[in-house]
C-alpha cells in the first residue's frame, strides 16, 4: 500500500455528530438487520468481516440496483485477475452481491461512518483501489481511504436534487468529500454541471456513460406469469393507488402486476388493494392467480427483469411522486412498452438517449398514462414498435464496461 495522502479531513463538527448518530446507526442497523432476516448485518457493520489475504480491488454500491449495475465491470475485473472486496449498505445489496459472485469476491457491508470503524476498516483490508458507485458519499469512510494512501474512482456520479439543494455544513461537508476522489467518472453533462456547481473539479470529471446501460440484455427464460397484465415497476408510496384508481372500467378485465420498489411496504400495499375492493395475490405468500383476480403483488427481490419481460406495458414507478423516476434501461434492453411520468430528475439522460416518444413515453399524469396504455392495448404493433425502438436505441451505445476499465487501468 503506497504512503498517507494528505487530505482534509470531515472536519471536527462532523466527527462530533457522528457520537449521537452512532447510537442511531446501531438502532438502524439492529431494525435493518432484523427487518431484512440478515442477522449478521449489525455484527458486520460494527466488528467488520473476515477478507482474503493480498491487496484487493474495494468496490461499493448501496443496493441492488447499484450492485447489478456495477456487477459485468466487477466481473472484467476479477477475468483480469483481480481481487474483489464487494461491498454494500442495504442487506438487499448485500445478499444480491452473494447471488451475483458467490465465489468469486469478498462480500460484506460498510462499516460505520465513525473515524474508529473506518480506519478499523482499512486497517483489516488492504486496499488497491476504491471504486464508489453513484452517490455514496460517506465522508469517513472516503477520508481514511484516502488517508491510507488509496485511490479513489466516484463511478456512475451523480447527485440528488437534496444534495444539490444543501446548504451552509452540508453544503461544505459534500464539497470536502467529493474532493477525495481522484477521478469522477459521470453519466453526462447534466450530472457534469450538477457537480460543478457543488465545487467539484472540474479536471477530475470525465464523462463516461451510464453504467446501467450495460445491464444484460438477454430476455428472462422463466415467464412469473401466464396471464396477460401490466406491470407498475419500482413503485413509491402513493403511486400503486393512483394507478387502480385511475384504471378505467373498459380495462377491467386485464391483471395489474404491482412491484414496489421496496417489498418491505407489502402490508401497506395490501391494506390499500382491500380499501379499493379489489381481488387479489401476493406473490411473497405463495398465491396463486385465479380467473378473476385483478391485482397480483409482486413483493420480492430479485425478479422484476423477468415482470418486466412478458409485460404488454411497462410503467416505471418514482416518477409520479417527487422521487425522480427509475432506472429505464433495463425495461429497454428487453424490448418493453414503456411509459414514465412527469417526475424526470433522474432519468432525463435516459429520456433523451431511448428517443422521447419513439422509444419511451413521457406522461403528465396517471390519467394520461392510461390513456396511452389503452392505445397501446388496442395497437399491439405499437407496442411492439415502442419496445424495439428502446432496444435499439440501448443497442448503439458504446460498451461502457471498456470505456470504465481504461479509466480504472490506469489506477491500477
Amino acid at each position: 500500500m503506497s504512503a498517507p495522502t494528505i487530505v482534509e479531513s470531515p472536519g471536527v463538527g462532523y466527527r462530533l455528530l457522528s457520537v449521537p448518530l452512532w447510537l442511531f446507526w446501531i438502532l438502524h442497523g439492529l431494525k435493518h438487520g432484523f427487518k431484512h432476516g440478515l442477522r449478521g448485518y449489525l455484527s458486520m457493520r460494527m466488528f467488520g468481516f473476515d477478507s482474503a489475504s493480498g491487496e484487493q480491488v474495494w468496490v461499493h454500491a448501496s443496493s441492488v440496483g447499484e450492485v447489478r449495475a456495477v456487477a459485468p465491470l466487477v466481473q472484467a475485473l476479477i477475468d483480469a485477475g483481480e481481487s474483489i472486496l464487494f461491498t454494500s449498505f442495504t442487506a438487499t445489496g448485500y445478499r444480491a452481491i452473494r447471488k451475483q459472485f458467490p465465489d468469486s469476491v469478498t462480500a460484506g457491508v460498510i462499516p460505520f461512518d465513525n473515524w474508529w470503524h473506518c480506519r478499523r476498516f482499512f486497517e483489516r483490508h488492504p486496499i488497491k483501489l476504491g471504486l464508489v458507485m453513484e452517490t455514496e458519499l460517506w465522508p469517513e469512510l472516503l477520508y481514511q481511504a484516502r488517508r491510507q494512501g488509496v485511490n479513489l474512482l466516484l463511478l456512475n456520479a451523480r447527485l440528488s436534487h437534496k444534495s444539490l439543494n444543501a446548504q451552509g455544513f452540508v453544503r461544505r461537508l459534500l464539497q470536502t468529500t467529493l474532493g477525495y476522489f481522484n477521478r469522477i467518472l459521470t453519466r453526462g453533462e447534466r450530472d457534469l454541471d450538477a457537480l460543478l456547481s457543488l465545487g467539484a473539479d472540474a479536471d477530475r470529471i470525465t464523462i463516461s456513460g451510464n453504467l446501467k446501460s450495460r445491464i444484460e440484455r438477454s430476455q428472462p427464460q422463466t415467464r412469473l406469469v401466464e396471464r396477460d397484465y401490466l406491470l407498475l415497476a419500482s413503485s413509491h408510496p402513493g403511486e400503486e393507488r393512483q394507478f387502480l384508481e385511475s384504471r378505467p372500467a373498459s380495462l377491467a378485465e386485464i391483471l395489474l402486476v404491482l412491484a414496489p420498489r421496496h417489498p418491505d411496504r407489502s402490508a401497506e400495499i395490501q391494506a390499500e388493494i382491500e380499501q379499493l375492493g379489489l381481488s387479489y395475490a401476493v406473490r411473497s405468500k405463495g398465491q396463486a392467480l385465479a380467473g378473476d383476480t385483478e391485482v397480483y403483488l409482486a413483493d420480492t427481490l430479485g425478479e422484476l427483469g423477468a415482470l418486466m419481460a412478458y409485460a404488454r406495458v411497462v410503467v416505471m414507478g418514482g416518477s409520479f411522486d417527487a422521487t425522480g423516476g427509475h432506472n429505464l434501461l433495463e425495461p429497454a434492453s428487453l424490448g418493453c412498452a414503456i411509459i414514465t411520468g412527469p417526475a424526470d430528475a433522474n432519468i432525463v439522460e435516459d429520456i433523451e438517449m431511448l428517443g422521447n416518444g419513439s422509444g419511451v413515453l413521457q406522461v403528465a399524469n396517471m390519467a394520461n398514462c392510461w390513456s396511452e396504455i389503452t392505445r397501446l392495448l388496442a395497437q399491439p404493433e405499437q407496442a411492439e414498435a415502442l419496445g424495439q425502438e428502446a432496444r435499439s436505441h440501448l443497442a448503439r451505445q458504446p460498451d461502457v464496461v471498456e470505456v470504465y476499465l481504461a479509466v480504472i487501468r490506469e489506477y491500477l
